[in-house]
């Protein structure tokens, strides 16, 4: 009976830890709860870490609903964000291996092959741009975050040859690494196009069956729909002044549905545990690899430099150096205590996780916190230095770097530089280099002058109508589901605290995200309506009054159309 109980344990936990005689249990489990302790936004973490193709440790810690009392456990849901990249990757690579195509082949022709027109933004993009380009983020196209929360009903095929060809050029394409999730729902659509099945399908028999990863799915099946409380870790926003955390309605995660291929995995720690597994064996060639070893070794090549993207750790301020310096396809990759590793992180409305393999060591760790972070700092802090602790600790070194006192208070331990962000009245923005995309202040709000010439509204190729419009003396913005209040800062920008089908429910005013209204106005007189506007959320997009002139000329236009058509069917429309 004993023994029954035990196999049903494993099975619905997806693995057993194995001891490792290098790791003292108590003594991570003491180090993480007292991390957590300094961290009291993190309302759950978990981990998972493997050696020899073993996994060795499996925890978690913390309440997966904090509001109903509920445990974390090793059998909670939650999302990896980005690391589905490198499903998606590989999934590519399995048809690049088989000759349905190849990485430098140009995207048009790909698609050409099942006679889907396909075209993006400036001659030499889209006349050149490889399916390599959109893996290694190298096209150059904005990244448009607005859009993936925007909950629109809105096919991954209408998003990927509809949408992305209107999307505009941030910088020009191979000049740099800019990071875009919108190119792997594009090759994760070519992937169902060439495979004959649903991306999820495919990715389900080729890798989540073949590895045992039987607690994993994606956000749009019905199975994550079906999941309790008990069953999936609630999701948290963290108010902008550190102190509250803010339920994120479990729904919400479905908004990524569309965008499965970037980042819409559901998993476990036990069943990413087998993941490592998988990448380890393959990487290291070993015959038993459940995963191709030729295209998980073609993945985790470097392909790319990360430009832009400053160093976790280095020394000689640290002890240690920890640096993703270049990008594979779907993988970053770096060294720690100079062997290579293999590692990505994750994010989505409020789950944040890693993933880091050394397979020359054959180890592996996993971690995930549901919680927040302002612009996530704290969190991948606090998660990155439990990760290099694990791997100290399975390397053998007697004195890890990593101690409780260093991480609650990193990086301060090694350099002289404050763990949070000063506030504003400390620091201005401008002075920091840095937009506040959330605000401390509400008091500072000016009067808009002539708000009139404001009102109306206003279009881009990409977006939903933007509309300003005048209520109770309050200028309100409008944007598809999304709406919020406008008012004006003591720099001339308009600020919109925004109310996001995404958000949490009732948050408070000084924790709404903030975006920008930016205006154009090609005359000098008072009274004159603004032409056009600059929206900016993490990016800037341009839009254009949409005249009475022009709606009224395409209704006219609508109705002609319908007219003639009645008339062409013999049908009077009187």
């Amino acid at each position: 009976m004993v023994g029954f109980v035990f196999l049903l344990m494993v099975q619905m936990f997806g693995v057993e830890a194995e001891t490792d005689s290098k790791i003292d249990e108590k003594l991570l489990d003491s180090l993480i709860k007292g991390v957590m302790g300094c961290y009291p936004n993190t309302a759950a973490f978990a981990i998972s870490a493997v050696k020899d193709g073993k996994v060795v440790i499996n925890k978690s810690f913390g309440k997966a609903n904090r509001e109903k009392d509920i445990d974390m456990t090793q059998a909670t849901r939650f999302t990896i964000g980005s690391i589905t990249k490198g499903f998606t990757s590989y999934m590519a690579g399995k048809q690049v291996f088989e000759g349905l195509y190849g990485w430098k082949d140009k995207i048009t022709e790909v698609f050409a092959k099942k006679n889907i027109k396909m075209s993006l933004q400036g001659d030499f993009r889209n006349n050149y741009c490889t399916i390599e380009d959109a893996l290694i983020h190298r096209t150059g196209v904005k990244t448009y975050p607005w859009l993936l929360s925007e909950g629109r009903n809105i096919s991954r095929a209408q998003w990927v040859t509809e949408y992305l060809p209107r999307f505009e050029e941030q910088q020009e394409m191979r000049t740099g690494f800019y990071y875009n999730n919108w190119f792997y729902d594009m090759v994760g659509y070519l992937v169902e196009l060439f495979g004959g099945k649903s991306y999820e399908e495919l990715v389900k028999e080729t890798i989540f069956e073949p590895l045992g990863m039987t607690q994993t799915m994606f956000v749009s099946d019905e199975e994550y729909d079906e999941l309790g409380e008990e069953e999936f870790s609630q999701a948290y926003q963290e108010s902008y002044q550190e102190t509250t955390l803010y339920p994120i309605p479990k729904h919400v995660m479905k908004y990524i549905s569309s965008h499965n291929p970037a980042g819409g995995i559901v998993s476990t720690v036990g069943d990413m545990a087998k993941y490592m597994i998988g990448i380890i064996d393959a990487v290291n060639g070993k015959q038993d690899s459940v995963l191709n070893s030729n295209v998980m070794k073609e993945i985790t090549q470097p392909k790319i430099w990360m430009t832009g993207f400053p160093s976790f750790l280095s020394r000689p301020t640290f002890p240690v150096t920890f640096k993703d310096s270049v990008y594979g396809y779907g993988h970053q990759l770096g060294t720690y205590r100079g062997y290579d590793y293999i590692h990505h992180g994750g994010a989505t409305f409020g789950h944040y996780s890693y993933i880091t393999t050394i397979p020359s060591l054959d180890m592996g760790v996993f971690s995930v916190i549901s919680g927040d972070g302002y612009l996530y700092k704290d969190i991948k802090n606090m998660q990155m230095l439990m990760q290099l602790y694990l791997f100290d600790v399975m390397m053998g070194i007697e004195e890890p770097w990593v101690d409780r006192d260093g991480a609650c208070s990193f990086p301060d331990k090694w350099k002289s530089s404050p763990r949070r962000f000063p506030a504003p009245d400390q620091t201005a923005p401008e002075d920091r280099g840095v937009i506040e995309y959330r605000s401390f202040n509400t008091d500072r709000d000016t009067a808009i002058p002539d708000v009139e010439r404001y009102l109306g509204q206003y279009t881009n190729p990409v977006f939903p109508t933007l509309v300003l419009k005048l209520e109770e003396s309050v200028l309100r913005f409008e944007m598809g589901e999304s709406n919020g209040t406008v008012s004006m800062k003591p720099d001339g920008r308009m600020e919109i605290a925004l109310n996001r089908p995404t958000d949490p429910l009732d948050l408070p005013e000084a924790d709404k995200t903030k975006a920008y209204l930016h205006f154009v106005s090609t005359s000098d007189v008072a009274d004159q309506k603004m032409e056009s506007l600059v929206f900016e959320y993490l990016e800037q997009y341009k839009f254009q009054r949409s005249s009475v002139l022009n709606q009224s000329y395409s209704f006219l236009v609508l109705l002609g159309t319908a007219f003639f058509t009645l008339i062409r069917l013999n049908m009077s429309p009187l």
